[in-house]
């Protein structure tokens, strides 16, 4: 999501929010979420916390780069009659600026995605994708989730969907095979084939 940003220099940022020192491994975490997990004991720091990471993610849309072939599937899904709901850990905020910066907005039906500190809510928790479920009206058992993380394929399991693992970097594959995701792809276009992948 970070683009030219790393998770690093986010972590950086939110840790500066702190006016007492952090325990060590907070305080060397690469990972934001880390840093947003230990806030949530401190309440309102919590949400300073969270509003921060928003920005930074809502500024990084203007270079996040762009997933290829992704475009092509929207489209596809959209001709065939398809639902997409795009279901995030990143802010809600951020995912509809990163839509409406690639013109994509008419080909998403929905976002489910982080709208507080509440990080219960968030995958692994199937609760964001029971909610886009919910918002589309459809069974769990017709949709099918299509996630680049670990996280993705155990809320997708929870949720009682089906999943596609989209491994896009080395070493994802054999993450992702313990996982027992339905299918593996490398590639985002490889969900047009002959489309049995999504039906």
């Amino acid at each position: 999501m970070f683009g030219g940003m790393s998770n690093q220099d986010v972590a950086v940022e939110l840790r500066a929010l702190f006016p007492e020192p952090l325990p060590e491994g907070i305080e060397q975490s690469p990972d934001p979420f880390d840093v947003l997990e230990y806030a949530t004991q401190f309440g309102d720091l919590a949400t300073q916390v969270e509003e921060r990471l928003r920005q930074l993610e809502v500024r990084a849309v203007s270079v996040a780069p762009a997933t290829p072939g992704a475009t092509d599937v929207l489209e596809a899904l959209q001709r065939r009659g398809l639902s997409v709901v795009i279901v995030s850990n990143n802010s809600e905020a951020a995912v509809r600026a990163y839509l409406h910066a690639n013109g994509l907005e008419a080909l998403a039906q929905g976002v489910s995605a982080r709208t507080s500190a509440e990080l219960a809510e968030l995958k692994p928790s199937p609760f964001l994708l029971q909610q886009a479920i919910t918002n589309i009206t459809a069974d769990a058992a017709e949709c099918v989730m299509v996630g680049d993380s670990a996280t993705d394929i155990q809320a997708a399991h929870a949720a009682g969907t089906a999943v596609i693992a989209y491994a896009n970097k080395p070493g994802k594959r054999d993450r992702f095979t313990p996982h027992r995701p339905s299918a593996i792809i490398e590639h985002m276009t490889d969900l047009l084939g002959d489309g049995s992948a999504l039906t």
